[in-house]
């Protein structure tokens, strides 16, 4: 019986953030048949106080109505949700001249303890991709186990519904037929190395950091797949798939 109320309160204090429109949030919360509240998630990761606030305003309503008293509410358990990582810096990365970290976790974290969400001192964090390739999932784990240690949080926990395992890359025992396609100039736009690629380290003919991917998502290609198939319209070359920029240089 307490574990039963355990894990209902449990679920009652979860907290679920989008960190990209690909997270679907909405199809989430109806696909629960009703146990996740709208107070619980919300479709960015960016809350400010004023969402903040009424989150937690919400969360203390939805603990008093299911008979559980609490003068400081806080959400027990994060679930950080995202649709695909070919890479991982998206996430977490880590500036080894300035030696600070960056990406989304970093935020997230941060904004966690500032707006106090959580109890610092008992509380969990999940980051969940729908799908993500090996080096993703390396790199992840690495970079966020070092982030969490260094400024005392709790680790982060990863959970990739399908991972994609690193002989899938176009560049793992490639033919020479490939090769020589994404070689050809005329198939490829040097416009596209702009700030945001360079943060990858790698050319774009490759996709970001290099991953050679040959994926295709229903709402928008990742540039983590090769030129070819992810090439934005405006440039002089489009890919198979356009990709729809998010970044861009002005």
């Amino acid at each position: 019986m307490i574990a039963d109320i355990e894990v209902f309160r449990s679920a009652l204090k979860s907290l679920y953030l989008g960190l990209s429109d690909g997270a679907r949030t909405n199809e989430l919360r109806r696909a629960s048949n009703h146990e996740i509240n709208n107070e619980q998630i919300w479709q960015a990761y960016e809350l400010g106080e004023q969402k903040s606030g009424a989150m937690l305003v919400d969360l203390k309503k939805s603990l008093e109505k299911a008979g559980h008293e609490t003068t400081s509410p806080h959400f027990n358990l994060v679930w950080l949700l995202d649709d695909f990582s070919g890479s991982g810096n998206t996430y977490i990365r880590y500036d080894s001249k300035e030696k600070t970290y960056g990406g989304k976790l970093q935020k997230v974290y941060n904004q966690l303890h500032k707006l106090k969400l959580i109890d610092p001192s008992h509380y969990e964090v999940f980051l969940v991709l729908y799908v993500a390739t090996r080096q993703a999932i390396d790199h992840i784990e690495y970079w966020s186990e070092r982030f969490t240690s260094e400024h005392g949080f709790k680790p982060l926990q990863l959970r990739v519904m399908c991972p994609l395992e690193r002989d899938l890359a176009l560049t793992e025992n490639p033919s020479s037929s490939i090769e020589a396609l994404l070689a050809k100039e005329k198939y490829f736009d040097a416009s596209v190395n702009d700030d945001h690629m360079k943060v990858g380290g790698s050319d774009g003919r490759l996709g970001f950091a290099g991953c050679a991917l040959p994926v295709v998502l229903s709402h928008n290609t990742p540039n983590n797949t090769v030129y070819l198939l992810w090439g934005p319209e405006q440039y002089a070359y489009p890919g198979l798939f356009p990709r729809v920029v998010r970044h861009k240089d002005f």
